[in-house]
């Protein structure tokens, strides 16, 4: 994978990021209800957040040497 490559799914990630975290789909966790103790949301944005990391980690690692 090239650099440009990389860069291209990075910010494709911020981008889905802006979208997970905006109004309309945060508004579908935000109603009445507890899910192991706590409201819906507060799971919703700690799943999406880590889910953001995992993401990010796994495009920025850097490639293994191939063995040939």
């Amino acid at each position: 994978m090239t650099n440009n490559d990389r860069s291209l799914k990075l910010i494709s990630i911020f981008l889905l990021g802006m979208v997970l975290f905006n109004f309309p789909l945060a508004s579908l966790f935000s109603r009445d209800g507890l899910f192991l103790g706590l409201p819906k949301l507060y799971w919703y944005f700690f799943l999406v957040w880590a889910g953001l990391i995992a993401l990010t980690a796994w495009i920025a690692r850097s490639p293994k040497a191939k063995k040939t």
